[in-house]
């Protein structure tokens, strides 16, 4: 990963983030969030469509994941991880000019709550949201969840991690079938040892199942900024169909377009075609 990696330590908790710089000056501010299980690598293919256009960019991995710290108490809540990334922000904001600026928001699957979660707090700091499949639902279905709350779920987790994550060719057959094809030895490489502390920690797996999608996705509506929304038609995870309640209901303001080949990680898999739209989303938006 290009650009300078760094740590900073949020109420007893150090959160991991890289900064890449623009050739030239700065035009826009960007912060791009990894989904939990993900590292911020996963938008390298993307990056040079943003500095390109004079963009300042923030990766961050999600409290508790990638490089970040993991911790018992790692926030679940997209309210409070709000707010921990709000201070990353500020931070590299006061750093830099000692001014606090305006971000363009950017992230994939349940990271999209999250940064849903940081406009809803600062609204006149968010000029844009981009999101790719973004997981805004709960992935436990209702009638699944008193299975998730029981006694015997822990060992159950505990087995299938010992099964999926912990062998690394079953870890990368795990990650071909959310990718829909055969992902990068270097990049399942990086995407396993996190996920691999929580082997033994299986309760606090079972709280993030439970809470850490939650959002109050009455209140997308409110938000007055453009969105785009960026959906893979080959996603296994979440569907290949863009969820109605979403698009008519939920976030009828935001923009829409399905990827018709793409999985759950389009920035990785199609990048070309992320990029092209990043590109018309900037010039019609941003300038």
């Amino acid at each position: 990963m290009e650009g300078v990696g760094r740590d900073i330590t949020i109420r007893g908790l150090s959160i991991h983030y890289h900064v890449v710089r623009p050739s030239g000056s700065v035009k826009h501010r960007v912060f791009l969030l990894s989904a939990p299980g993900f590292v911020s690598s996963c938008w390298r293919l993307i990056l040079p469509e943003l500095t390109e256009a004079g963009c300042l960019c923030v990766l961050c991995d999600m409290p508790g994941f990638g490089e970040s710290q993991f911790s018992e108490e790692i926030p679940a809540e997209q309210a409070l991880r709000a707010r921990y990334l709000w201070g990353v922000l500020d931070t590299v904001d006061l750093g830099r000019d000692g001014k606090l600026g305006a971000w363009h928001l950017m992230a994939h699957g349940s990271a999209c709550g999250t940064i849903a979660e940081m406009a809803m707090q600062q609204p006149d700091s968010v000029p844009s949201l981009f999101m790719i499949s973004p997981m805004l639902y709960s992935p436990v279905p209702r009638a699944l969840q008193p299975i998730v709350k029981s006694k015997a779920f822990p060992g159950m987790l505990h087995g299938w991690m010992k099964r999926h994550i912990e062998s690394p060719q079953r870890f990368e057959r795990l990650l071909g079938h959310i990718y829909g094809h055969k992902p990068r030895q270097s990049q399942a490489e990086l995407m396993r040892p996190p996920l691999m502390r929580f082997v033994g920690h299986e309760e606090v797996a079972r709280r993030l199942l439970l809470e850490s999608f939650a959002i109050d996705t009455s209140a997308l509506s409110s938000l007055f900024m453009p969105a785009m929304i960026l959906w893979g038609g080959a996603d296994h995870i979440l569907g290949g169909s863009i969820p109605r309640r979403l698009r008519q209901k939920d976030y009828p303001s935001a923009e829409y377009h399905l990827l018709a080949a793409a999985g759950h990680c389009a920035m990785e898999t199609h990048s070309r075609a992320v990029r092209d739209f990043l590109r018309g989303w900037i010039r019609e938006m941003w300038n």
